[in-house]
């Protein structure tokens, strides 16, 4: 009778363990937050980018890496920039928007808070367009 017993207990437990609520999938804080200019030659995400090259235009990619999980995320696009490309919405993870050409100095600044699992986080970025003499830098 106890070896019975004893197998219905483990069984039991069994079965409790394969009802309970799985854990969330990641954990807040390991993440990055830069941004890269385009067109220009550094492919890489930064905390602070620049222009490497002259051009009429430029897209402004912000981006948070290495997430793990699912995220809300709200964004907010400050200084002299003048369209959303792409993103920007509370489910994105990235958020591109168009400036000014390099005909005078300017900067755009990105600010995204994220949040999972009851848990925030504030990261900023920011983005220097350099005016250029032919092609390079003034």
């Amino acid at each position: 009778m106890r070896p019975l017993l004893r197998l219905a207990t483990v069984i039991a437990g069994l079965l409790l363990l394969t009802t309970l609520p799985a854990a969330p999938a990641g954990a807040i804080g390991g993440e990055t937050f830069g941004c890269r200019l385009s067109p220009g030659t550094v492919l890489t995400y930064k905390q602070t980018c620049l222009n490497s090259r002259p051009a009429s235009s430029y897209t402004v990619a912000f981006a948070v890496q290495n997430t793990s999980g699912t995220y809300t995320f709200s964004w907010s696009i400050t200084g002299d920039w003048t369209s959303v490309v792409t993103g920007c919405g509370s489910a994105d993870a990235y958020c591109t928007v168009r400036t000014n050409g390099s005909t005078y100095d300017h900067s755009v600044h990105g600010q995204v808070t994220f949040s999972q699992a009851g848990q925030s986080v504030a990261r900023q970025s920011s983005a220097f367009i350099r005016i250029y003499c032919g092609s390079v830098p003034c």
